[in-house]
């Protein structure tokens, strides 16, 4: 297989705090050393952030920090999202290693009959073993959902029953060690009801338990979804009800620009000291880490393309004029769908927002509008002669976009 000409990068969460990339360990030991100490337990912290911040990296630095002797427990409850009760499924995780200790086996496996009980009642059999996570096979969680429906005093006996059970099994699970820290990852992944419910579910059942829970989850997102969840009938705001639940909020530092544009720069070495590339990519996807190497790897796939169909490198205004046709194509859809059919319509309205004509083109007019989009053609506007390229011909942006098509199938 012949080289590609470009390495592309990878969005595996960083794992140790010497890949810490972003500065996050400064902030990390000061939580790290603030949840040692709190007392009593349990505590649920959450570490906060959009989507591809880099909480899991956070969160992984934080397991690693813990030591090799730490009890920990890492759940990733999307991946049961739609499948079963996700929030049975996050218990379930953290008995089913329990269950790995001899002393606490016992008290594990009849906590998985109790959760059993708890979330089958709706759920098809045919569904229970995975619903209990192997802590039960499928005959014994039959017999557990026959015994539900024969015994609603059972029932209520087992909800009442678990939260004190939990804590002995965790107890017994710990040996001396002073606390299961559970890390929970992108509960922002799992549909929002879900991730409520997840949070219900901690508070609910594991009330006296020596556990500390990490959740990661976007903030704004969960405290929608629970403002919705009561509508008329409380007049509870979604950040309040987050507050009875997440004792100690952490909302993940901003990645630095610079920051960002060092790690970066090794991957477009021809567009490293370019500072329109940077202003185009900050504009258009910082603070994201996630967002900016994705497109990192899209533009260099593009760019190889285009040079080997062309038989020769790209300049660099050939290069800049295609890292903001990617932009267009990921973040301004409406505008990219008209190029498909009046590709000269990048220069008219490059030219408007620069100053250099006063009217656009009538079919404009509804993207003069679009100020995300305008401030992005704006770019280089008072310094034309420091790099910032012209849009290209007519011409130049169909062949372009031919190699977009091929190459990004969105950001």
């Amino acid at each position: 297989m012949t080289n590609t000409g470009f390495t592309p990068l990878t969005d595996n969460p960083v794992l140790s705090r010497d890949g810490d990339a972003y500065g996050f360990l400064p902030y990390l030991e000061v939580l790290a050393d603030a949840v040692q100490a709190a007392r009593p337990l349990p505590l649920t912290v959450g570490v906060f952030g959009p989507w591809g911040s880099g909480k899991s990296s956070f969160m992984h630095m934080w397991q690693e920090l813990l030591g090799p002797d730490a009890r920990t427990v890492w759940v990733n409850p999307w991946k049961y999202d739609q499948k079963q009760e996700v929030w049975a499924a996050v218990i379930t995780s953290v008995l089913a290693e329990i269950k790995q200790d001899e002393r606490a086996r016992d008290k594990a496996v009849r906590l998985g009959r109790s959760l059993a009980w708890l979330s089958l009642r709706g759920v098809l059999s045919s569904g229970a073993p995975l619903v209990t996570g192997g802590l039960l096979g499928k005959e014994e969680a039959q017999q557990a959902l026959d015994r539900l429906a024969d015994s609603d005093a059972e029932f209520h006996r087992h909800v009442n029953a678990f939260e004190r059970d939990f804590a002995d099994a965790v107890n017994d699970y710990l040996d001396g060690t002073e606390r299961l820290v559970v890390f929970i990852d992108d509960l922002d992944r799992c549909t929002p009801e879900a991730a409520v419910t997840v949070l219900e579910s901690l508070k609910l059942f594991t009330g006296d338990s020596r556990c500390v829970f990490v959740l990661a989850m976007d903030y704004d997102l969960l405290a929608a979804v629970a403002a919705k969840k009561f509508g008329d009938l409380a007049p509870v705001k979604g950040s309040v009800y987050l507050e009875k639940i997440v004792q100690l909020p952490f909302f993940l530092p901003e990645v630095a620009w610079d920051t960002l544009r060092d790690s970066l720069s090794a991957y477009v070495p021809a567009l490293a000291d370019s500072e329109p590339f940077w202003s185009l990519a900050r504009t258009a996807f910082a603070p994201s880490p996630r967002r900016l190497k994705r497109y990192v790897n899209v533009l260099n796939l593009a760019t190889t393309i285009l040079e080997r169909s062309s038989g020769r490198p790209l300049d660099r205004d050939r290069r800049l004029q295609l890292a903001e046709l990617l932009i267009l194509r990921s973040e301004h859809r409406a505008f990219y769908g008209h190029l498909v059919s009046r590709p000269g319509a990048w220069a008219q309205l490059k030219d408007f927002a620069w100053g250099r004509s006063r009217q656009p083109d009538p079919s404009l007019t509804g993207f003069v509008h679009d100020e995300d989009l305008m401030r992005l053609l704006s770019l280089g506007r008072d310094h034309q002669a420091a790099g910032f390229p012209l849009a290209p011909s007519a011409a130049e942006v169909e062949s372009m976009m031919t190699t977009v098509r091929t190459a990004s199938g969105g950001l």
